[in-house]
């Protein structure tokens, strides 16, 4: 093995035990008693003590849970099938790139701009329509800022798949929607897996309008639920190590299943056949 190799092993080496040994002492400390949170030793007994304070009756946690899957769930299906469309849009007719590029140009720009800067008129705009404390509110939010990313994606996706196989559709009748719905979209389900992984993520990790839009506990989603386990009084860190890994849990079930599909859609259209 060249030297090069034996480096860039070493480095990936580190780089996986920086991203894991927090996680492994997470993980312990959610399975420590009360007593040994404040004097950790790894021969103390486990308990599940943290988890069962943290979801016993009276609490929120669940609820919040609850709130976060609709949120994804929704945010998901909505940059799915606004993504899907707009990607095909792009991608399948001709638009004048003095369409396409400012349109790709604003895309991407919305996807790096801090949610804070729209915060206020989004509240606005959704306290006009009584969506503020709701769970379509935030759906409605988070899709604003996961659209374009989605529609990027599926036009980079849509792109790599033959103009034959459309033009073939419609010589053989089928309608615009029935070429896109029955020969081109089961052809970008890489893209499609990618597109609803990132924005379910992001979706799940959202926390400014989770915080601004709901008027906390059970109406909240469950990132504003971790945050209130920190208050300057006390740091309830068995219960806030518990919720990190439930909260954890099903975003790495997600990428796990998904990561063959996860990496095709990402790399789709960057190498040339």
């Amino acid at each position: 093995m060249e030297p090069w190799q034996w480096t860039m092993e070493i480095v990936l080496l580190i780089t996986v035990a920086i991203i894991l040994i927090p996680m492994a002492w997470m993980i312990f400390v959610s399975l420590q008693p009360a007593t040994g949170i404040i004097n950790p030793r790894f021969t103390a007994s486990f308990s599940l003590e943290s988890y069962i304070e943290l979801f016993s009756s009276g609490t929120p946690y669940l609820q919040q849970m609850g709130n976060s899957a609709l949120i994804v769930a929704g945010t998901v299906l909505l940059s799915l099938g606004a993504g899907s469309l707009g990607g095909y849009a792009l991608s399948g007719f001709r638009v004048p790139r003095g369409i396409t590029f400012p349109l790709l140009g604003v895309a991407g720009f919305i996807s790096i701009v801090p949610p804070m800067v729209l915060v206020p008129g989004l509240y606005v705009t959704l306290a006009s329509l009584g969506l503020i404390g709701g769970n379509l509110g935030l759906v409605l939010a988070n899709t604003v800022f996961q659209l374009p990313f989605a529609i990027l994606v599926m036009k980079v996706n849509f792109d790599g798949v033959p103009r034959s196989l459309r033009e073939a559709a419609l010589i053989d009748g089928a309608s615009e929607f029935e070429a896109f719905w029955r020969i081109i979209l089961p052809l970008a389900r890489p893209g499609l897996a990618s597109v609803a992984v990132f924005t379910g993520v992001m979706a799940w990790n959202e926390f400014q309008f989770g915080l601004t839009m709901t008027s906390g506990g059970s109406t909240s989603p469950l990132t504003v639920g971790i945050a209130s386990l920190v208050n300057p009084n006390q740091v309830a860190w068995g219960q806030l190590a518990a919720i990190g890994v439930v909260a954890a849990l099903p975003i790495v079930i997600l990428s796990l299943v998904a990561n063959r599909q996860l990496v095709a859609g990402l790399t789709q259209g960057s190498v040339k056949g």
